[in-house]
């Protein structure tokens, strides 16, 4: 049973305990219980049918009487502006919306999400579709076409040097320098050991001995043939030693303490902090630039590498059977996702981050709130805002009336005991006042 119902009812009531009371005081109308009875219902009837009228007046005319009644439809535009702005600026404004949404762990569904879909291997998938739909649109000539223009136009304002000079600093940092030179040592300790080399040095020694004995006159030529037949020159004794002797050297510079490989470090050091101020060096620098940028096979060059990448890109991916690029992809994000899972400070920055986004997006739309609501209440007719209103706070307009009867009967009761009982006895007093007043 509905609220309307049950004060219709109530009212039905009253109106016949009215009817019946009158019935009886037409009767009795000396009895104090009949007399009673018709004070009280005649109460309540009067406040049952007041409070039905100012609750009917809220929605429509009561009894066809149009003097500020039909409150809702005439005022229409007022009411859905006022809801619009409660809605909005009440029940939805940005402080409570904020902090609603900063009570969402937004960072740990998602990452129970991803966790659950396969972690880093589903994130690595999940590039890859994004990068074969990227290739499948793309043409590797108009591509490195694009990717030229954009290389040349913002290499063409770099200056080099100073980057040159600076991978120099930070290879010596990270002991690559260090690492070249034992490369170096190796391979020319090779290169010394090899018999090439030998024959090499003999030849030299060869081409010094007759640019001496040419130069050196008959007397020369004749001491050096004596010194020759009793083997005091050598020359195949001479390369040997001098081929050990190298070979030595060589060893020695194995050593990260040798001073030959220390000078030599410190060489290209004092040459690195030089570089930026070597004009020469400067000038080449820029020149082998501007060659690249204006060759035409940078284009050929960036072709081919795309081209590659996008076939990579393209090529069949299984979990059986990763692709090249899953391959060198997928160790990555996996290092990053680890990070990620452990990484409790980033996990707040990243879910402050998406709750400061939210609020922004939720801040510039937030008019939207009150024109939907504007808009949906608008599109109503009267009656339907009418009965909008009703279903929200009908049963408490409808306790109103039920209350208007129990309230006027209660007020008649208390009004018939104090006319019945306390008036006489003021009146006599009252009475008697003037009485002796007027003596």
């Amino acid at each position: 049973m509905n609220y309307r119902r049950k004060a219709n009812i109530t009212l039905a009531v009253v109106f016949l305990f009215f009817l019946g009371s009158a019935l009886l005081e037409h009767f009795n109308p000396v009895n104090f219980g009949v007399r009673l009875m018709s004070f009280v219902s005649e109460a309540a009837l009067v406040g049952g049918i007041a409070d039905w009228f100012a609750v009917t007046a809220i929605f429509k005319k009561p009894l066809g009487w149009s003097y500020h009644t039909a409150l809702i439809p005439r005022n229409r535009e007022k009411v859905i502006e006022a809801v619009a702005s409660i809605v909005q600026t009440e029940l939805l404004n940005m402080n409570l919306i904020r902090k609603k949404i900063e009570g969402i762990p937004f960072i740990g569904g998602i990452l129970l999400s991803v966790e659950k879909a396969g972690g880093s291997i589903y994130l690595t998938d999940m590039i890859l579709v994004y990068l074969r739909r990227y290739a499948e649109k793309q043409d590797p000539v108009k591509l490195a076409e694009k990717l030229a223009v954009f290389i040349r136009s913002a290499v063409k304002t770099w200056n080099l040097t100073p980057r040159i000079q600076g991978l120099s600093e930070w290879a010596l940092k990270q002991g690559y320098i260090d690492l070249g030179l034992d490369r170096l040592a190796e391979g020319l300790w090779d290169k010394a050991a090899d018999g090439e080399t030998r024959q090499s040095i003999l030849r030299y020694l060869e081409e010094i001995k007759e640019e001496k004995v040419s130069n050196g006159g008959s007397i020369f030529r004749t001491l050096m043939g004596f010194v020759e037949m009793s083997d005091g020159l050598n020359l195949d004794e001479a390369v040997d030693a001098l081929q050990v002797e190298l070979l030595l050297t060589l060893r020695k510079f194995r050593d990260p303490l040798d001073p030959l490989r220390s000078s030599l470090k410190d060489i290209l050091l004092n040459r690195v902090e030089e570089l930026e101020l070597d004009t020469q060096f400067s000038a080449q620098i820029e020149q082998w630039k501007e060659d690249v940028l204006n060759d035409a096979l940078l284009n050929r060059f960036l072709e081919s590498v795309l081209g590659e990448a996008l076939q990579v890109a393209l090529s069949p991916s299984t979990p059986t059977d990763p692709n090249a690029l899953h391959r060198a992809i997928h160790p990555c994000v996996e290092k990053y996702w680890l990070s990620l899972q452990h990484n409790s400070e980033l996990q707040e920055r990243i879910n402050s981050f998406l709750v400061d986004t939210f609020c922004r997006v939720i801040q510039n739309e937030h008019d939207l709130i009150g024109s939907m609501v504007r808009e949906t209440l608008a599109a109503y007719t009267d009656q339907d805002l009418n009965q909008f209103i009703e279903e929200k706070a009908g049963n408490d307009l409808q306790w109103i009336r039920i209350n208007g009867s129990m309230i006027g009967g209660v007020v008649g009761l208390i009004l018939f005991l104090f006319l019945d009982f306390v008036y006489p006895y003021f009146g006599l007093v009252f009475m008697n006042s003037l009485t002796y007043l007027s003596r």
